[in-house]
């Protein structure tokens, strides 16, 4: 039996391990796309006791050819300055197209990213650009796809040393739950903040609130993850659209999201992101969710601001 103190001294271990899992989706172009990724690497920069797991998409990831893309010399310096951060880790993002990519299909892709290890800029300087671990998105839990998933977990670990990150989006179903013990995280909460229907978003509403399967994120549904302190360690959140309305747009406060972060550093979850609108651009400039004040509220959360 625990004393009460080995038990705090076990949550708080937790805790601190709760870091940023960023989807940095927005190529690193124009005065808005390289301001964000700057806003990026200066918020990890800034907070060295803060794991960053950085999602790196380009075009919806391999694959590749020629590989690394050719658009490798625009993204190469921002890769290069994450990699000289001893708290960021690269993550490559691969769509498994929820199970209909076959092993050998995801298994190529990891080994494109395998295959990363510098590149030139536009300035023809040369860039440390490896990856430490992949990103699978478009996850299917599933019993019928446990094998699969299982497979391609434990193939991307063997090629990388980083994080490897399951993303079903949702709750990972009953008989799959071994994906755990396979799997670094698995983002199990992936979800609007919002209450209202949104904004349109590739044709469609970014958030429905009409849609029948439509939950806005609290942290009550923190509670859905369980008291397994495995799956509570290796669970992920990631919250979008983090306003009130959208017409009137009426930003969330900051103190609704400073009492978020808390809630999940407080469960001692592996990892989290607020994103005012998408993952695509807004990382800077739109408050209270940008990258640098979400940092600074993390950081807060875990004692190391």
């Amino acid at each position: 039996m625990y004393s009460l103190l080995s038990f705090a001294a076990l949550v708080a271990a937790a805790a601190a391990n709760t870091g940023i899992l960023l989807p940095l989706y927005e190529y690193p172009s124009g005065d808005a796309g390289i301001a964000d990724w700057n806003a990026a690497i200066a918020a990890a920069a800034a907070h060295p006791d803060v794991p960053f797991y950085v999602i790196i998409n380009d075009n919806n990831g391999p694959p590749y050819s020629p590989n690394p893309p050719t658009e490798i010399t625009d993204f190469a310096p921002f890769l290069g300055a994450f990699n000289a951060l001893s708290n960021a880790k690269l993550i490559g993002y691969i769509a498994t197209s929820y199970g209909g990519k076959s092993d050998s299909d995801v298994e190529t892709a990891v080994d494109q990213y395998a295959a990363w290890t510098t590149a030139a800029g536009s300035n023809s300087t040369t860039y440390d650009i490896h990856i430490d671990g992949i990103f699978f998105d478009e996850i299917n839990t599933v019993t019928s796809q446990l094998t699969h998933n299982t497979a391609i977990t434990q193939y991307a670990k063997s090629k990388f040393t980083g994080p490897v990150v399951l993303n079903p989006g949702t709750f990972v179903e009953s008989g799959s739950e071994s994906l755990f013990d396979v799997a670094d995280a698995i983002l199990d909460i992936e979800a609007c903040y919002t209450h209202s229907t949104g904004r349109l978003d590739y044709g469609g509403y970014a958030c429905d609130n009409s849609s029948s399967d439509y939950v806005a994120f609290t942290p009550a549904l923190l509670d859905q993850i369980g008291t397994n302190l495995t799956h509570l360690n290796k669970s992920a959140v990631v919250v979008h659209d983090f306003y009130e309305t959208w017409l009137p747009y009426q930003a969330a406060s900051k103190c609704t999201l400073q009492t978020d972060i808390k809630a999940i550093v407080a469960k001692g979850l592996h990892s989290l992101y607020f994103a005012q609108l998408g993952y695509n651009s807004n990382f800077t400039g739109a408050e209270p969710a940008s990258i640098t004040t979400v940092t600074q509220l993390l950081a807060s959360a875990l004692g190391v601001a």
